[in-house]
């Protein structure tokens, strides 16, 4: 397995910023995978995973870390009876895929979020009234320690949330999942990217939805348009035009144009509504969202 140094990870994640991870791999195999994780803790080097890159804000100033873009047999999916078995770094769609082919159903929310098997598992990603935890059987979680499988209680899952921290790298999931026809299946899909289409910036550069939404009446996107938000620019990102809950690559953005739009954000909703928005994105590299 070759690692890489210096590599940028503007190339890699769905905003288009971030600066070079200290070093790189791409392991294929649970064996690969255990191997980079012990060359990392012999280097006392933090371990990040990318995925596909959204649901991610790098550092533009880079991270000093072993970053991991899992490939190979760790990107792959397939059917097992009523469980969809997906590897730690199969993309949503690839699983999604063989889920409609095989006639099972309860997975077609995830075709509007744009991530990993694995990824999903470490924020409960959801969307449209399904998440994770609600189909995860249970994760093969891999540390330098050692590997092990646990249930969606034992990740401490969540709303957009997991106990997982870095150097905790989901290597396989299990989604239990329901028999369901397939074109029942394509058409839910069809009907879901449809709604994606109509309320998201989908043809531009984001990494996905920026704030999780409150205990309030009003979602965070509702909440930020009614601060007067949508389309306020700092740099090269602006909040997006169209749904005021995703930041836009508007043109050689940095992820510092990204925070400072947070750090806006965060405050004209708590001066507004007395609320304190939680980001939902997730930060790597020297980043820091101030609190106040």
């Amino acid at each position: 397995m070759r690692v890489e140094e210096g590599v940028r990870l503007s190339r890699y994640t769905t905003l288009g910023t971030g600066g070079p991870a200290g070093a790189l791999a791409r392991p294929e195999t649970l064996a690969e995978l255990e191997q980079a994780l012990a060359w990392a803790a012999e280097r006392e080097l933090a371990v990040a995973t990318v995925g596909l890159g959204s649901n991610l804000l790098v550092a533009d100033d880079g991270v000093d870390a072993l970053v991991l873009k899992l490939g190979g047999e760790l990107g792959t999916a397939e059917v097992r009876g009523e469980l969809l078995v997906a590897g730690g770094g199969a993309s949503n769609a690839v699983a999604l895929h063989r889920a409609r082919a095989a006639g099972l159903g309860g997975f077609e929310f995830a075709c509007a979020i744009p991530g990993t098997a694995g990824g999903g598992v470490w924020m409960n990603a959801g969307a449209y009234g399904g998440e994770w935890a609600a189909i995860v059987e249970r994760a093969l979680v891999v540390t330098a320690e050692g590997s092990g499988w646990r249930t969606p209680a034992e990740l401490g899952m969540r709303y957009r949330h997991s106990e997982l921290g870095h150097g905790q790298v989901v290597a396989q999931v299990e989604f239990r999942l329901v028999p369901r026809p397939a074109d029942e299946i394509k058409a839910r899909v069809t009907e879901l990217q449809a709604q994606r289409k109509a309320a998201q910036p989908t043809n531009k550069r984001t990494f996905g939805s920026v704030f999780k939404n409150p205990e309030h009446e009003l979602s965070a996107g509702r909440m930020l348009e009614a601060c007067g938000l949508k389309g306020h620019r700092i740099g090269g990102a602006q909040i997006s035009p169209k749904h005021a809950n995703f930041i836009e690559n508007a043109g050689d953005a940095r992820s510092e144009d990204a925070v400072a739009l947070m750090a806006e954000a965060r405050r004209r909703a708590r001066e507004q509504f007395g609320v304190d928005l939680q980001h939902e994105v997730e930060l790597l590299g020297p980043l820091e969202l101030p609190s106040r």
